[in-house]
């Protein structure tokens, strides 16, 4: 467990801005110094983890805790969706283990019996206790939000595979030994059938992976690539300053994930935000619309009103992942605006209202300026319908 005490420190950095991270640790920490007698080196593990906490926001917090406030007691969690409370039962750990679901179970439910493990004084069924027991600690806990989404229980998948191998094993283990009974019929039937599981197992998760991966919503990291590269080429053709290339999403928040791959300083960007109320009382959250929902709602109102209006302009800066840039003092729109094809049709009304309000005039064709310069298939289905079909960029130029 000396192992598992240094990674703790290390997961709490690498993934720092999520608390359901240091959730999922306080749990690990408390499970270990219930079975054993190291509780000063556990509190040691603390200790350090609530320094860093302390050097990194810079005053005293206990994100456990604050995950708590944050979510359950003021309830912010409720602004991005609700789901039902068994939605990781019956939806989310079949997705997150897909094949290994039914070996999983298994593995938690022995764990959690000493009478098939063994005594609990061993080692090894302790630790298996301890892994079933923050399973069940972080899910329960996760499944009193409201908003509940399949990455949330991520890091229970290390977890949830270590507790399926033995049960997975044990299951094939006649496949794996190749010692079959010429004594019986079935011997043989029994490894053939089980030899043909194992394919389909592989075979199904392999393409669940490469779908998931390549084909299904590939279109919004393929935009950012396009765009990306199209920065690149102006700054190889460039002979004096290096270009400037800005870009808006008109997209639900989080659709891309363009602070990591938009990484020349000399690319800038805003997309639309959703924030949570934080800060204000019940009454001022009752009616509250984050940005998103705000353009969805009327997005030809939205663009001229807040996007192009000079009085609501500053939310719209531009802004790289080297810092916060500025809005164009001549009030240009993006170079380029990102969307999803369920947008199209009202693109050139919404892009005609953003150049009148900022004092441009609109060609006749009504794109005000803009040319469809990439398109790029996304996905055969979608839940959300803000996100269906391909996803499409508009270009101010599109010679590159």
């Amino acid at each position: 467990m000396v192992l598992l005490d240094a990674h703790l420190v290390k997961l709490r950095r690498d993934d720092f801005d999520d608390q359901r991270t240091a959730l999922l640790a306080m749990a690990l920490v408390f499970g270990h110094c219930h079975h054993t007698s190291n509780e000063p080196r556990e509190s040691l593990v603390l200790l350090i983890s609530s320094l860093v906490d302390r050097r990194f926001y810079g005053t005293w917090t206990f994100p456990p805790y604050r995950f708590v406030h944050y979510n359950i007691v003021q309830s912010l969690a409720v602004f991005y969706g609700k789901n039902d409370w068994h939605y990781y039962l019956s939806q989310g750990l079949p997705l997150l283990l897909t094949t290994a679901a039914p070996f999983a179970a298994k593995g938690l439910w022995n764990a959690l019996r000493p009478d098939v493990s063994g005594t609990v004084s061993t080692p090894l069924v302790r630790i298996r206790l301890q892994l079933a027991v923050t399973v069940i600690a972080v899910v329960a806990a996760l499944s009193f939000i409201s908003h509940k989404e399949v990455r949330f229980i991520y890091p229970l998948l290390p977890i949830l595979h270590i507790l399926s191998a033995e049960s997975l094993t044990s299951f094939l283990w006649p496949l794996r030994s190749g010692t079959v009974s010429k004594q019986t019929l079935t011997g043989p039937r029994l490894s053939l059938s089980k030899g043909v599981l194992v394919m389909f197992l592989l075979s199904t998760n392999i393409a669940i992976a490469l779908y998931a991966t390549l084909v299904h919503q590939s279109g919004a990291i393929s935009s950012l690539d396009y765009i990306r590269h199209r920065h690149e080429a102006a700054v190889a053709t460039s002979e004096t300053v290096s270009p400037r290339t800005t870009v808006g999403f008109l997209m639900p928040c989080h659709s891309t994930p363009w602070r990591s791959h938009l990484v020349h300083a000399g690319i800038e960007a805003w997309a639309l935000g959703c924030e949570p109320p934080v800060g204000l009382n019940l009454e001022e959250r009752t009616g509250y619309v984050d940005e998103a929902d705000r353009f969805y709602l009327d997005p030809i109102a939205f663009a001229r009103t807040e996007i192009a209006d000079a009085a609501s302009a500053s939310r719209f800066r531009f802004r790289s992942i080297h810092g916060t840039g500025t809005r164009p003092s001549d009030g240009d729109l993006p170079d380029c605006l990102v969307f999803f094809q369920q947008l199209e049709g009202s693109m050139k009304e919404i892009v005609s209202s953003m150049e009148r309000t900022a004092g441009g005039l609109p060609v006749e064709d009504g794109k005000g300026g803009y040319r469809e310069c990439w398109r790029g298939f996304n996905s055969h289905w979608h839940d959300d319908w803000r996100r269906q079909g391909d996803v499409v960029a508009w270009c101010k130029s599109c010679n590159a």
